[in-house]
């Protein structure tokens, strides 16, 4: 009896102590342990805002540096037209003729808010567009670092095993 008595002390003692969970008990799945939370190599949401408050930069955030440039100067310049449209007529530059009759305004002030409307417009646009590029950056990097990985399984039927390397796309 002291040979058992002695067998289960040393038995308790270097075994690990377990608390019993019963609340999630029930919770629990097969692959709750293998469950990683991923973070995205580019979040979208953060090439949202920063497209929304200054063009371009939410592509250049996501790594389409030309879109971001392109986006940039698209915007900019429309809306420099637009207001140089609506501010500049006929008299702006006539500097020394005293008797300059400028003519009707609403032509050039229309043109002058549409291509500010169209500035604004495209600004939207890429700033909408920015998550997505966000999204294609991160396709991206996960098939950079996609990594192969060797296959030995058995066939179907009596074919034997198949070997082979499994490359994520």
């Amino acid at each position: 009896m002291k040979a058992f008595t002695g067998i289960l002390i040393v038995a308790v003692w270097i075994s690990p102590l377990k608390a019993q969970d019963t609340v999630n008990a029930t919770k629990a799945t097969a692959d709750s342990a293998s469950t990683t939370e991923t973070h995205p190599y580019r979040n979208p949401r953060e090439a949202l805002i920063l497209g929304s408050v200054f063009p371009g930069a939410g592509h250049i955030y996501a790594g389409e540096y030309w879109h971001g440039v392109v986006n940039y100067e698209a915007t900019v310049m429309t809306l420099g037209m637009g207001v140089m449209t609506f501010i500049v007529d006929d008299c702006t530059f006539a500097l020394f003729d005293p008797n300059c009759k400028p003519g009707p305004q609403w032509p050039h002030q229309a043109l002058g808010v549409a291509l500010v409307g169209l500035g604004f417009r495209h600004w939207i646009l890429s700033a909408r567009d920015a998550s997505r590029a966000a999204e294609r950056a991160n396709e991206r990097h996960r098939r950079k670092m996609a990594q192969a990985r060797p296959i030995i399984e058995p066939a179907g039927g009596s074919h034997g095993w198949h070997a082979g390397i499994e490359i994520p796309w």
